[in-house]
């Protein structure tokens, strides 16, 4: 049996057979990685539309946003129509720490309409998406400011 594997052309089918297994892993992975980045790209493609505090009644506002696998929760507080306060509740996306960073920014501009952070696209919208929710027209606050 030693000499099975001194036999030149079992070394050389065993290293293309390894070979082949590796690149083939490797075009695997690169195609499940851009499948997978494409889905989470598509919430790009979702509108936000400005949204207006004029005659928002003072208080906290509950609102949510998924898609696919990214979902956001959030409490608006709103006093003279304007943002005060955004809590996040709930987050589920795999760039939590940078998108966060995103809700001093719609407060300081009282608008959803600012530019995202870079690197973390698609979170932002989604907690964009969950405070243009809860403050949608029809939105009742959930506790009354005083």
């Amino acid at each position: 049996m030693a000499g099975f594997y001194k036999n030149v052309a079992f070394k050389k089918c065993l290293l293309i057979v390894v070979w082949g297994v590796t690149l083939f892993a490797i075009g695997f992975g690169i195609s499940f990685y851009r499948g997978v980045g494409q889905k989470f790209d598509k919430v790009v493609e979702v509108p936000i539309e400005e949204i207006s505090l004029k005659g928002v009644e003072d208080g906290t506002y509950i609102g949510e946003y998924e898609y696919e696998t990214l979902y956001a929760k959030v409490q608006v507080v709103v006093k003279n129509e304007d943002i005060k306060k955004i809590v996040l509740d709930e987050y589920v996306t795999a760039k939590k720490n940078d998108a966060e960073n995103i809700i001093p920014n719609i407060v300081d501009a009282d608008s959803i309409m600012i530019d995202d952070i870079s690197g973390a696209t698609d979170s932002c919208r989604i907690i964009k998406l969950a405070v243009a929710d809860a403050l949608s027209p029809g939105a009742e606050a959930v506790e009354t400011a005083n």
